[in-house]
């Protein structure tokens, strides 16, 4: 009867413990690997299954996988810390060249207006 009692006083206290340590290290093989493995599709899915797709004319399929690439990225972008850093800095610069779009159309009005004396 002690011995079971230990036994379970023994397991309620370590099993936690146990439980964190092992959680620790292949949790980081697997984003690793998991990113490994993302990146193999990713490649995959742009070198031959889009080229296939455009080179037989099916915009469907295209698109369906840039869409599937697309996925890929952001799930890759979640799970592993140097393509998220990518992400961000990708996404600052798609912002600031939407700006810079803006301000270059503002400023085309501007001059069409002024080159014009006010016909446009």
């Amino acid at each position: 009867m002690r011995l079971w009692l230990a036994c379970g006083l023994l397991m309620t206290l370590l099993l936690p413990a146990w439980a964190a340590a092992e959680d620790n290290g292949p949790r980081a093989f697997t984003n690793r690997q998991a990113c490994r493995r993302m990146t193999k599709q990713i490649n995959h899915f742009e070198k031959t299954v889009l080229v296939m797709a455009k080179d037989r004319g099916n915009a469907l399929w295209a698109r369906s996988t840039e869409d599937q690439i697309d996925r890929l990225k952001h799930r890759r972008a979640d799970k592993c810390p140097e393509y998220h850093k990518q992400r961000t800095v990708l996404a600052r610069a798609k912002e600031q060249a939407e700006q810079m779009k803006q301000m270059m159309a503002a400023a085309a009005k501007g001059a069409a207006k002024y080159f014009s004396g006010g016909a446009f």
